[in-house]
């Protein structure tokens, strides 16, 4: 129901018994860390991959390690193997999935940055039996916006992620934003925190979860900063057949969080990062007609020459991972698409050497 990423269960598993991340410190540009203090984030936009085919692949790890890039991240709070390129710890960006008692023990990392909840605007069970389920949004707890237990959590995710690594920045919950319009999550929201998000009775997405979340954690202190101002990033979700379709929607984030973009009525200043994209309809990563590569190209121009996007990452899988989706009523034309950088086997993709 609703237009949302569908994979095997091979893909973005939501992290259960996984240790924290202490004492790992992942290796950030320094110009956007610089950037903060400046007037603009353009020219400096952090370039990542999300993928969870480096887990337990040291070949394609040691792959993405050459390849220059700044973060990769695999919707869990630890990389999910022992690898032998130090580039996987300092690299990686940790994720506290959907809320959970033992979230402020997993928040106790190291690392330079911390994802919030995975899609807790977003009805995403499994789409096989016995499969991982996608979205945080699936279940009440984390769709349910303005929940008190909610916030209380993230405030706990917070403060414990700060008493670790105070210089850490927070990264908001990642918004799906399926809504179409491009809303940027600052629709309706009233029916949010009703719905059961059960099998026989869910909403498929909120259009406003995170307009509802900012209402509600603003209400609680996170140290010197309220729960809302302590975020950094704003991150959200983009897939579309064209480039055009995911730069509208960078624009209307843009357009509609203007305020906390530019730090102003009585907000902190914050930055974009587009966490996931990739291109609907692709089904072959070497490309033979070029359009991945200029989807690519047209929206990462877009995203460097903005003064408000700090990062970005490529929504990296393979057929095997990547089952297609409706967008905006469209059905696809094919089961699978294909999005990957690197392949099963650690070699480099014709995508993934242009995308670096």
């Amino acid at each position: 129901p609703g237009p949302h990423k569908r994979f095997s269960s091979m893909a973005r598993a939501a992290p259960v018994a996984l240790i924290a991340l202490a004492g790992a410190t992942t290796a950030a540009s320094s110009d956007l860390r610089g950037a903060a203090e400046s007037s603009s984030f353009a020219g400096l936009g952090m370039c990542g991959v999300a993928t969870n085919m480096l887990d337990f692949n040291d070949a394609a790890m040691n792959t993405f390690c050459g390849m220059g890039l700044d973060f990769w991240w695999n919707w869990a709070t630890v990389p999910r193997n022992i690898y032998s390129e130090s580039c996987a710890w300092k690299s990686f960006v940790p994720m506290i999935w959907g809320t959970d008692p033992a979230n402020p023990k997993l928040a106790k990392t190291g690392a330079a940055w911390l994802m919030g909840y995975n899609e807790p605007d977003l009805w995403g069970p499994p789409p096989i039996p016995g499969g991982d389920y996608l979205a945080s949004g699936t279940f009440a707890p984390n769709f349910n916006c303005g929940n008190p237990a909610l916030a209380q959590n993230w405030q706990q995710i917070v403060m414990s992620y700060k008493a670790t690594n105070p210089s850490g920045k927070i990264l908001s919950p990642s918004i799906a934003d399926a809504e179409p319009g491009n809303v940027a999550s600052t629709g309706e929201y009233a029916s949010c925190n009703a719905s059961p998000q059960t099998p026989e009775n869910h909403m498929p997405w909120c259009p406003g979860w995170l307009r509802c979340f900012r209402d509600s954690v603003i209400q609680l202190q996170c140290g010197e900063k309220n729960c809302w101002d302590v975020i950094d990033v704003l991150q959200f979700h983009a897939y579309g057949y064209t480039a055009e379709e995911v730069v509208d929607k960078i624009k209307a984030w843009e357009r509609e969080w203007a305020d906390d973009l530019h730090g102003r009525s009585g907000r902190t200043r914050k930055t974009l990062w587009l966490t996931e994209f990739a291109r609907a309809g692709a089904v072959d990563s070497a490309d033979p007609d070029g359009k991945t590569r200029a989807f690519m190209k047209d929206i990462v121009d877009y995203m460097r020459a903005s003064p408000y996007v700090g990062g970005w990452s490529w929504f990296s899988q393979d057929h095997q991972s990547f089952a297609s989706f409706p967008i905006k009523d469209v059905e696809p034309a094919t089961a699978t698409w294909t999005s990957d950088l690197i392949d099963l086997k650690g070699q480099k993709t014709v995508i993934g050497d242009y995308y670096a």
